[in-house]
């Protein structure tokens, strides 16, 4: 018998999210929302688990209705702001933690609208992706832009330099953090490439731990091919990467959900005949503890926020790439000089002053002074 209830709560968010998506074009979080609406599948609807899909059904129009809310907020902040002599962010700019919870929010109702069978279920969501990136694949990445980590970066490198025998480090902290930018930071120490005969950094983020195969995909400088694809991730990590047994540092990223196999595998490395080291970065505290064995060169290490003038840092980084990606006319050593099609001379001022506000409300979060330098110059030149 088919769930009415459900069904009307489907057939009400997805009304509700086209007339927001009517009134709102640059709804927050819209691609989320839309990820969700795609997949919904009302035929899928039976008797079983009532009450659970019920109350995920309340949570994702829950969600919606603070996408909208915050969509309205900042609409109003921006109509106070022009010609007003007051300086105050926009309103959206009051909600990086608001916005990143909702995200953080929206994916955990997509992880269980999927496992209760809402979600219609392709067979590349079935099986989950497992990157598997060599370390000279990564050197294109540019560390110097990430900010403000080095004091954390030499305290983690010390432990993996230092200690004797086997060694296992988790990051945690929330979404955003800059977890994973810390461990790369470590990854790429020359100091470190020295002790290691082998360095792989797995992503994770992908893994949602309901997954009924995972799929290797191995990446190398000069491409990527598919290995391996099975059910065993140990298995699936372990013999075409380990074996033989040889000196490794492997780096686990994006650990969000509970992952079978997973602590087996960091066990087998702990465990192995040569001196090899794990790093697990994760927003999972609880988590991660299971996954660490309880043995003196397991480490947690909860990542600090960072500082006022390294959030700037990023902040100055972010628009500089932003504008200059899209309209080519920001100069990238002072954020606040524009050439040709440049904001007025208010907006810029405005702009300089928010300094201390945006700091403040990022509160040493890397994502959130992303999310900012992203919102806050385009909407101040669209409304020029």
């Amino acid at each position: 018998m088919i769930d009415a209830h459900s069904e009307h709560l489907i057939n009400k968010f997805l009304n509700n999210f086209q007339e927001a998506e009517e009134e709102y074009p640059d709804l927050p979080l819209h691609f989320a929302l839309q990820k969700i609406a795609n997949s919904l599948d009302v035929k899928k609807l039976n008797a079983d688990m009532l009450m659970e899909r019920r109350n995920c059904l309340y949570d994702l129009i829950d969600a919606l209705n603070q996408c909208i809310n915050m969509a309205n907020e900042r609409d109003r902040r921006w109509k106070a702001l022009i010609g007003s002599k007051i300086l105050s962010l926009p309103g959206l700019v009051d909600y990086p933690w608001l916005l990143i919870r909702t995200w953080s929010k929206l994916r955990e109702i997509r992880k269980k609208l999927r496992e209760m069978r809402v979600l219609r279920i392709d067979e590349h969501e079935i099986t989950s992706q497992v990157l598997v990136i060599k370390r000279e694949a990564l050197r294109w990445i540019k560390l110097s832009e990430y900010h403000g980590l080095d004091e954390q970066m030499e305290k983690i490198e010390n432990r993996i330099c230092e200690t004797e025998g086997n060694i296992a480090i988790s990051i945690v902290g929330m979404s955003g953090s800059g977890k994973s930018a810390l461990a790369r930071k470590v990854f790429f120490r020359s100091r470190v490439e020295e002790l290691f005969e082998l360095m792989l950094w797995v992503d994770l983020s992908n893994a949602m731990g309901s997954e009924k195969k995972y799929e290797c995909i191995s990446v190398e400088k000069d491409g990527a091919e598919k290995i391996y694809c099975g059910f065993d991730l140990c298995g699936l990590l372990t013999e075409p990467f380990l074996y033989p047994p040889r000196k490794c540092l492997i780096v686990l990223d994006g650990v969000r959900h509970a992952i079978e196999g997973l602590d087996t595998f960091i066990q087998g490395i702990l465990d192995g005949p040569v001196n090899s080291s794990v790093i697990v970065t994760s927003t999972r505290v609880e988590g991660t503890k299971k996954l660490l064995p309880d043995k003196k060169n397991s480490y947690l290490h909860p990542i600090e926020p960072l500082r006022d003038e390294d959030c700037w840092r990023i902040f100055e980084d972010s628009i500089g790439r932003k504008f200059f990606r899209f309209y080519d006319w920001i100069r990238r050593e002072n954020i606040i000089s524009f050439d040709g099609k440049a904001l007025s001379q208010r907006n810029t001022e405005i702009l300089s002053k928010m300094k201390k506000e945006i700091l403040n409300r990022c509160n040493g979060l890397p994502l959130a002074v992303k999310i900012l330098a992203e919102i806050i110059p385009l909407q101040i030149w669209q409304r020029e």
